[in-house]
């Protein structure tokens, strides 16, 4: 089916993005985008990024959340969990990379990240089905039997997504392509002549 052969591509485009994302935050690899190692001796910059930096955890999490996202991803290992796990960063990028300083490699990143979190969600769907039920009762004891589905709720939203999840596959595949050739394509930048964000961004010494 085209729908299941876009959610594996699409699962390891969003995969390999996160955990390239999430490594640079560790370990520089790619130049324009901020690293621990550029703040050592640098102010981060008056920006929304820049407080979440000078916060000292939140950038920290948000990093740690792609990098472990990306692993799961790549190696289809709880991938549903981390789906939503993931939209605690792919909707702040989307919008502080759309809305703040917008720019295209910004918009491609943002934007492709939303399309391809949003389209694994409808893919995988089938694992979120209970959460839609109108009433649920608490369920730690698992010698009961499963959660009820959601039952018309879930089906009426199914229905709905059915017929736009493939246009909307094909537009997260090529996005995500995109993205992880211009990602590679820095990370070869970096490796040939590696050089620290203060190269492309003014930032202010400690």
């Amino acid at each position: 089916m085209l729908t299941d052969r876009l959610a594996h591509a699409v699962r390891l485009l969003m995969g390999a993005c996160y955990l390239i994302n999430g490594t640079n935050w560790f370990f520089k690899i790619i130049t324009p985008y901020p690293s621990m190692s550029d703040f050592v001796h640098y102010m981060p910059p008056p920006d929304i990024v820049g407080a979440l930096i000078n916060n000292g955890i939140l950038f920290h999490l948000a990093k740690a959340t792609e990098l472990v996202a990306g692993i799961a991803l790549l190696s289809n290992r709880f991938v549903p969990l981390m789906l939503v796990l993931a939209m605690t960063v792919t909707v702040p990028v989307f919008l502080v990379d759309d809305f703040t300083h917008p720019h295209l490699r910004g918009v491609l990143m943002g934007s492709g990240s939303l399309v391809m979190n949003l389209f694994l969600l409808l893919a995988y769907f089938s694992a979120y089905r209970p959460m839609f039920a109108a009433r649920a009762e608490p369920h730690l004891d698992p010698t009961r039997a499963p959660a009820p589905d959601a039952g018309s709720a879930a089906a009426g939203l199914a229905a709905l997504a059915r017929p736009v999840t493939p246009v909307l596959g094909v537009i997260a595949a090529a996005l995500g392509l995109c993205m992880l050739a211009w990602l590679l394509l820095m990370v070869g930048q970096f490796a040939i002549d590696p050089q620290p964000l203060t190269a492309v961004h003014a930032l202010k010494p400690r």
